[in-house]
């Protein structure tokens, strides 16, 4: 897949501005959760030439303060974060089941991300597992477009889920799996509440079937 021209014309306007530092995109973010210690994963966008396809590349970093881990994998990275063009952010549940806020109000406020950025939780595995499950960039977000599209998973990018979160604490997010095929698939919806993950909702639609807390 080639970059889209929103993703190309930044590269463009940094070299007629005669920017000798170059840039690296982000394309999505999983954040997992081990013991007391957050692991925030970055998926890269790589691309030799202008005529060559994107591919991912990804770097993680771990530590305990939420925003603070944005700025230790800026730090890894040989250029620029660039999180305008970031689409989605993976949640693992033991991540879900700490208040996401200080993350999503970091990003929401500081750093110029996309309104469409979309969140969603992880059944049953690591986040940083299924976002490299798929080497095709922006596969995950194109899926996630498409279900809330089709009614199949909630509509909730991550300024309206902070935005519920902030005023009722409750939000209802899409949830995904890893199935028995190796493929990423819609997994139900994780329920929020008092901002912490509450359980899941098994079914196809939004609101249906049971509670599997």
């Amino acid at each position: 897949m080639k970059l889209s021209g929103k993703l190309l014309l930044p590269l463009v306007l940094l070299l007629l501005c005669g920017c000798s530092r170059e840039i690296s995109p982000v394309s999505a973010l999983a954040l997992d959760k081990t013991g007391d210690e957050y692991r925030l994963t970055a998926e890269i966008v790589r691309q030799d030439s202008l005529d060559d396809p994107a591919s991912p590349a990804y770097l993680s970093a771990s530590g305990r303060d939420l925003p603070a881990l944005i700025q230790t994998l800026s730090n890894l990275l040989p250029g620029e974060m660039y999180l305008s063009h970031a689409q989605v952010l993976l949640l693992d549940e033991s991540a879900a089941e700490e208040s996401i806020l200080p993350l999503a109000d970091y990003l929401c406020t500081e750093n110029d991300v996309r309104l469409s950025l979309r969140v969603a939780v992880v059944r049953g595995g690591a986040a940083s597992e299924l976002l490299r499950n798929d080497d095709e960039v922006y596969a995950l977000s194109e899926m996630l477009d498409r279900a809330a599209q089709e009614g199949t998973l909630p509509d909730m990018p991550l300024y309206r889920a902070a935005e519920l979160l902030h005023a009722s604490g409750t939000a209802i997010l899409p949830a995904l799996h890893l199935d028995e095929y190796g493929q990423t698939a819609p997994a139900g919806t994780a329920v929020f509440a008092n901002s912490q993950l509450s359980c899941f909702l098994d079914g196809s639609e939004i609101g249906g079937g049971a509670a599997d807390a």
